[in-house]
């Protein structure tokens, strides 16, 4: 059975690098995201399609989750109900010293790789 989400509230934001799909996101100037890049970066949303430096030639923006349930790919296996964080390359992770929890995972997984469900809490706190 496939990992599932359900919004609350997608956003568009401009995308200032590409995005992999199903990935956090950091703010890089106003209206403008582009991937995390630290365990500890203040994540704003997941992104839902993905976009690529070619698409953001041609005006295309992210599409980010910022509340409600998203999936996530995961960096390892992950249970249900347990707290989520990011790695640097804003894949999901469970939660560590100095991780950012973004959320509650709600549909787990048994490798990395694999998509999670993940009920967003925004913007967590670092552990």
């Amino acid at each position: 059975m496939p990992a599932t989400g359900n919004f609350i509230l997608d956003k568009g934001y401009d995308a200032s690098a590409a995005i992999t799909k199903f990935r956090a996101v950091k703010f890089t100037a106003e209206e403008t995201v582009a991937p995390v890049t630290a365990i500890g970066d203040m994540v704003i949303g997941i992104e839902q399609f993905g976009v690529t430096a070619a698409e953001i030639a041609k005006g295309k923006g992210a599409s980010v989750r910022t509340q409600g349930i998203s999936e996530m790919e995961a960096s390892a296996a992950i249970a249900v109900g347990a707290e989520v964080g990011i790695t640097a390359d804003g894949r999901a992770a469970a939660m560590g010293a100095g991780v950012r929890s973004i959320g509650v995972c709600t549909k787990g997984c048994a490798n990395a790789g694999e998509r999670i469900s993940v009920m967003l809490n925004l913007p967590g706190r670092v552990q």
